[in-house]
């Protein structure tokens, strides 16, 4: 059963940083400040997620070798992505992937493979060595090279070409393909400091979800990379790619649960509109919003919460109650209404996510502000004993606020809902399909809030909007962007705001310079992603 919440709740101002300076390191010595701002863990291997298996055989194979059918959706990957363990269901897809892959060389061998299938084994030796490299992301050892021409001469029993492909698939099937390692170099001081190959491989699925390209593994090869000022290079150089910068917007994407829109329902009576075809158009406005807040404009993260200026194309214009320009489905420039909506808090991907069926929700909208916003501490679910109460309460003719009210005056949930509600009730002139309203049901609808206990945004608030500039004005947005970053970068889901791994990055940026990528290349050469600490 889940805690229940009873106490009063605290705000950001009540979290007390994770450190590392009372933890002794190796030998009994006293790390030094990159080792007390590193995160924890050492001598692991990270499981790669679906979507950068996927990426990494396209890359080494090309499109061929990936079953279109089994392609993960680049816009629904999951945020917290890696892992240690795999389930047989994993198991099997990635054997399946691995000798598709496999047999995709048919009728483009020589094409991939630069060997004739008439039969030269020092081709096939040579091109098995630099492909198992390659999809290593690391130097192959020797013993490795024996053992997988040991299984091309199985295959080659049969045919020199299929030699070539069970050695391919048995590449692609071995667990230096799928996991990535985190293993290190250790120093007297008890920091764990990543080999280059690790930090090109760290680099490149953060920003990317892809292998390391060629240039990034030629400087890990180097040994170039050992050098910050490298890093920062190589993450420079990144970061002018496109397909850079998509993937780190759908990484943001994902942190705040966007991906989510895809699954939603609403009733058909209510919201006729909503099926498919509008989420889809919900989640592009979003996507195309970021492209031009973060990379075109490279405007500070915080307008994110106050630009009025987006895309819509002319379903959307419909819901937003605005004009459209163009062909219908063209995504074309608008302006929105000052005292309507205000960046990302109001946008129809957004409050459609954090709706029911039939109605919104103030807890799933005030947990979105809480939680992915702001990055405040999770708070527990509601013991199993009031499931029965929580559905009536839902089911009961009464507004969202008077739901709130409720919930206030229970023992049990008060102390959590009163860091939750405020948020969604001040959303609550948003329909469930993100469309804006003064009354319901010939009431005017009450905006108005009181947040309590976040230092530097408690206070009376008239809507969302007073409250999406009042937190552009602070550190938090930023703050709980590059939080969510790192904890992208190196699955540590336990990070907080106040952590000296995401306070460092965020005290270095200059204010009105909290640009994204600004806030990317201090992570990427920060201790974060390429230092560890040894567990005792």
């Amino acid at each position: 059963m889940a805690a229940a919440c009873t106490g009063t709740l605290g705000g950001a101002g009540d979290e007390q940083p994770r450190g590392g300076a009372e933890r002794p390191g190796a030998g009994g010595e006293q790390p030094g400040a990159d080792a007390q701002c590193a995160p924890r863990l050492a001598s692991r291997v990270v499981l790669l997620a679906d979507l950068q298996f996927t990426n990494s055989v396209r890359a080494l194979l090309g499109d061929a070798a990936v079953r279109a059918d089994q392609a993960p959706d680049e816009r629904t990957k999951p945020f917290m992505k890696k892992g240690f363990s795999v389930g047989t269901s994993l198991v099997r897809t990635r054997l399946d992937a691995a000798a598709h892959a496999a047999e995709s060389l048919e009728g483009r061998f020589e094409e991939v493979t630069g060997c004739a299938t008439s039969g030269d084994d020092a081709c096939a030796r040579d091109f098995l060595g630099r492909f198992a490299a390659r999809a290593f992301r690391r130097p192959l050892g020797a013993d490795e090279l024996e053992d997988l021409w040991a299984v091309f001469e199985v295959g080659k029993e049969e045919s020199y070409e299929r030699g070539v492909k069970l050695a391919v698939e048995a590449v692609l099937a071995s667990p230096s393909f799928s996991y990535r390692t985190e293993l290190g170099e250790a120093r007297r001081d008890g920091v764990v400091k990543l080999s280059p190959h690790e930090i090109a491989s760290e680099l490149a699925f953060f920003l990317t979800d892809s292998p390391p390209d060629d240039e990034l593994m030629a400087a890990a090869d180097s040994g170039a990379l050992r050098d910050p000022e490298e890093v920062e290079r190589q993450t420079e150089r990144l970061l002018a790619l496109p397909e850079t910068r998509h993937s780190l917007s759908t990484t943001l994407l994902a942190a705040w649960g966007l991906s989510n829109l895809f699954g939603t329902v609403k009733d058909p009576g209510m919201f006729p509109e909503y099926g498919p075809a509008l989420q889809a158009s919900m989640f592009h406005e979003t996507e195309l919003f970021l492209d031009t807040v973060l990379w075109d404009r490279g405007a500070d993260v915080s307008e994110l919460l106050t630009s009025r200026e987006t895309l819509v194309n002319e379903p959307l214009a419909r819901v937003y109650g605005v004009e459209h320009e163009g062909a219908p489905e063209e995504y074309a420039p608008v302006t929105l209404p000052a005292d309507q909506r205000a960046g990302l808090l109001t946008q129809a991907s957004v409050l459609a996510t954090l709706s029911r069926t039939d109605n919104t929700s103030v807890v799933a909208r005030g947990l979105f502000v809480r939680g992915a916003l702001l990055c405040l501490p999770k708070l527990p679910s509601p013991p199993e004993a009031l499931a029965d109460a929580v559905a009536d309460l839902l089911e009961a003719d009464m507004s969202e606020r008077e739901r709130a009210e409720a919930r206030a005056k229970n023992v049990t949930c008060g102390g959590c809902h009163e860091g939750i509600d405020a948020f969604g009730l001040m959303l609550e002139r948003y329909d469930a399909l993100g469309r804006y309203r003064e009354t319901l049901d010939g009431e005017p609808i009450d905006a108005r809030v009181e947040v309590k206990g976040i230092p530097g945004l408690s206070g009376s608030y008239a809507s969302a909007l007073g409250f999406a500039d009042a937190v552009a004005r602070t550190k938090d947005f930023a703050a709980c962007v590059t939080r969510n970053l790192v904890t992208y970068g190196t699955d540590d889901d336990l990070l907080r705001p106040v952590d000296c791994q995401v306070a460092r990055v965020v005290e270095a940026l200059p204010d009105g310079a909290r640009t994204l990528p600004a806030i990317v290349k201090a992570i990427a050469t920060s201790s974060a992603l390429t230092d560890r600490i040894e567990e005792e």
